[in-house]
């Protein structure tokens, strides 16, 4: 017969068996012990036999004085109480640890720089916990992550693409925040000194622009091309709006930008918006999740802790 090795003939114990030998050493029978587990003693003496079976040594001597442990039953009796307290602890530590949520969050970069912040820090006083992984990407990276479930809910500016898309009726859709878009220069450019900037004369200027498939970037492009105007074309091409508003402080170019991811640089005085209303207005910024996640705590919380960041 072939025996099992150790680690697999110890998977076969029970919490019963090891709190059977503290009941033995405590009691010094066996019908005590098999009276506080509830058991008839033909029963406690099947356990004993079992456990002495796994372990391969005697663990209890048995007289008409009742039942005493042995030398190797009370080193063996040290060790497995030692690991019923470890369970012990576990399961109290369980009861009293407070529930948390773990969301895996796509977002917009502008978005992390006040709105998301904001509302981690009304979850981290009014609850529940959470915990979060940011993901910054292109809204439609993002989108498809919500959607493959590899994210749990998104921040971004969804185009009328995905809304018309059937993919869309999967989507619970929030409307969280609207930012026009921002023309921006060094504050030492020329045209910061302008009471009013024409797109003509935007045409001819250098740019930071983001890359094609951003939002930003389409609006820059179709204002122009309204007006009858060649958009003009990049001479840095970049999707951080951080990297941007630095390139433009120390150059002569100009970049866009949300009014929202302006606001602490221009504060700042590193950048300047320029005196244009752009004709063309950005998707204001959503939070979108599964319909079917859009119940869960953490996401409702997380979603309204957005929402009240512009009431």
């Amino acid at each position: 017969m072939q025996t099992l090795p150790v680690s697999s003939r110890l998977a076969q114990l029970r919490v019963r068996h090891m709190t059977l030998l503290n009941l033995i050493a405590e009691g010094g029978s066996l019908s005590k012990a098999a009276q506080a587990l509830s058991l008839t003693q033909p029963a406690v003496t099947a356990m004993l036999q079992e456990l002495e079976s796994v372990l391969g040594v005697q663990l209890v001597e048995r007289d008409r004085r009742g039942a005493r442990l042995t030398a190797i039953g009370m080193a063996t009796h040290v060790q497995l109480r030692q690991a019923l307290n470890v369970l012990n602890g576990l399961e109290s530590g369980l009861a009293m640890a407070p529930e948390t949520h773990h969301l895996r969050v796509g977002v917009l970069t502008t978005a992390m720089l006040e709105l998301v912040p904001d509302a981690v820090a009304k979850l981290r006083r009014d609850g529940p916990r959470t915990t979060f992984q940011f993901f910054e990407n292109t809204v439609d990276s993002v989108v498809r992550g919500v959607l493959d479930g590899s994210l749990d809910c998104g921040i971004g500016r969804i185009g009328t693409g995905v809304l018309q898309s059937a993919n869309s009726k999967r989507l619970k859709i929030s409307q969280i925040q609207k930012a026009p878009l921002k023309i921006v220069g060094a504050p030492t450019h020329p045209l910061c000194e302008l009471a009013r900037v024409s797109l003509s004369t935007l045409q001819n200027q250098s740019w930071i622009l983001l890359p094609h498939g951003t939002q930003s970037r389409e609006a820059f492009d179709h204002a122009f091309i309204q007006q009858g105007l060649v958009p003009p074309l990049p001479v840095v091409e970049s999707l951080s709006f951080y990297s941007n508003f630095h390139l433009a402080s120390k150059t002569d170019l100009l970049t866009i930008a949300p009014a929202a991811a302006l606001e602490h640089f221009a504060a700042a005085n590193i950048v300047q918006a320029l005196k244009i209303t752009w004709p063309i207005g950005l998707s204001p910024i959503m939070f979108f999740c599964l319909k079917e996640l859009s119940a869960t705590r953490a996401i409702s919380a997380f979603r309204q802790a957005l929402l009240s960041q512009e009431s």
